[in-house]
């Protein structure tokens, strides 16, 4: 259950310069809260969100400070936001919701930007006293329900921690990812789930590498890595080199593909809810334009899926121990 103490709800959009600023607390009860609560839970569920620990020196550390209560908090960082979309065309028009709550005891401030999107609705006109109904474009609609916030941030008051949903945009002629960088005053840093994969994509690197395109070690790795997760919601490192790779050059090969591409795997931390969100299938593309979706756990048994190249260059696959068809 989450408890919104604050919300204040300011509309920007940097492509015509509008800035419009709520005054007053923005009420939120029934369908609205309902609303808030889902894109909240949604948030922390999400597996590309990056994670900081704030620090006493960052900006948005020393804007909660300095601001005095959250309304003046959430008025500062709508002005920062504003200035960023202004310099800006891929940075989306929204409504930025800005949050005072409470989740599991704990309290958070939480800044998410909600997109607005265009849809259709039906408009009735009436004209010489007769009715005609016709279809309008609506350009300032939130995002829905079961959408999921494209940028924003959370931070845990007691732990320190920070949660951030981040975008590459091109600002002022550079990519960056500007929530982190610009909004928040952070280096950039790679997501939960990009971490995930570079730390995957780099083992499939080293087993293409020694031994061609083998799906039951790639398809190993990746099981060993989902355990790891599930188990103990973390990666480690040295497992993962000493139990998916046979060689020694294999394990530096893949050590030094892991340094090479800059991921603190120690930082690597997922919840209950994130590890739902985590890729277990291993898709198998062929040039026939057939793809075949299969398990992870059962790709990883070499006595499931046999690979047959035939001499006319065509390949055959064999699936075995599938069990009934449901």
């Amino acid at each position: 259950m989450i408890h919104i103490k604050e919300a204040y709800l300011h509309i920007l959009d940097g492509i015509n310069e509008t800035k419009i600023l709520s005054e007053n607390e923005l009420e939120v009860e029934g369908d609205i809260h309902d609303y808030i609560e889902k894109h909240i839970s949604v948030f922390f569920e999400q597996l590309d969100i990056f994670k900081e620990n704030l620090k006493p020196e960052d900006r948005v550390q020393k804007l909660l400070e300095s601001s005095g209560d959250f309304k003046t908090f959430s008025l500062e960082i709508a002005d920062v936001f504003f200035e960023l979309m202004k310099r800006s065309e891929d940075i989306k028009p929204c409504d930025l919701m800005c949050l005072y709550f409470e989740h599991e005891d704990r309290e958070f401030v939480g800044i998410l930007k909600l997109n607005l999107r265009t849809s259709y609705i039906h408009y009735v006109e009436t004209t010489e006293q007769k009715i005609t109904n016709r279809i309008i474009k609506q350009h300032a609609t939130l995002p829905f329900k079961t959408q999921k916030v494209e940028e924003g941030f959370l931070i845990d008051l007691e732990s320190q921690e920070l949660l951030v949903k981040d975008k590459l945009v091109t600002l002022d002629g550079n990519k960056c990812r500007y929530v982190q960088e610009d909004v928040l005053g952070l280096r950039a840093g790679v997501s939960t789930k990009k971490a995930i994969d570079t730390v995957t994509k780099a083992a499939e690197k080293v087993i293409q590498k020694y031994h061609d395109q083998d799906y039951v070690k790639q398809a190993k790795v990746r099981e060993f890595i989902n355990e790891q997760l599930d188990e103990k919601s973390t990666i480690d490192l040295d497992s993962v080199v000493y139990q998916c790779f046979e060689t020694q050059a294999e394990r530096e090969d893949y050590k030094s593909e892991i340094q090479a591409k800059g991921v603190d795997t120690t930082a690597i931390e997922v919840n209950e809810n994130q590890k739902k969100k985590i890729k277990r299938t291993q898709k198998i593309k062929t040039a026939s334009g057939v793809e075949i979706t299969l398990p992870y756990e059962y790709v990883a048994r070499a006595e499931n899926m046999e690979i047959v190249n035939h001499p006319d260059g065509t390949i055959s696959i064999n699936l075995n121990n599938l069990g009934e068809i449901l």
